[in-house]
């Protein structure tokens, strides 16, 4: 079983998440997310089928920083 679909079945949505919450675990003022790694795994996670609605809820329950939320915003701008 591959490790997305692991994290699937544990009611995570995509890599993006995973590190999230480990950001805001390690620093609770969130300046330890790196903007183009998150952006990147964001990506990795739409090929795997993680849906843009589905990051953007998660990043809004985890983060307020505006940029990291823009990498959403992007997602959706490009499905509709």
């Amino acid at each position: 079983m591959n490790e997305y679909v692991s994290l699937r079945e544990e009611d995570y949505v995509g890599f993006a998440e995973v590190y999230l919450e480990h950001c805001e675990e390690e620093s609770k003022s969130n300046d330890g997310i790196d903007k183009d790694v998150y952006s990147k795994l964001v990506e990795l996670d739409t090929r795997l089928g993680t849906t843009a609605s589905e990051q953007l809820f998660e990043s809004l329950t985890k983060t307020t920083r505006s940029d990291i939320i823009k990498v959403e915003h992007l997602l959706l701008m490009k499905d509709s």
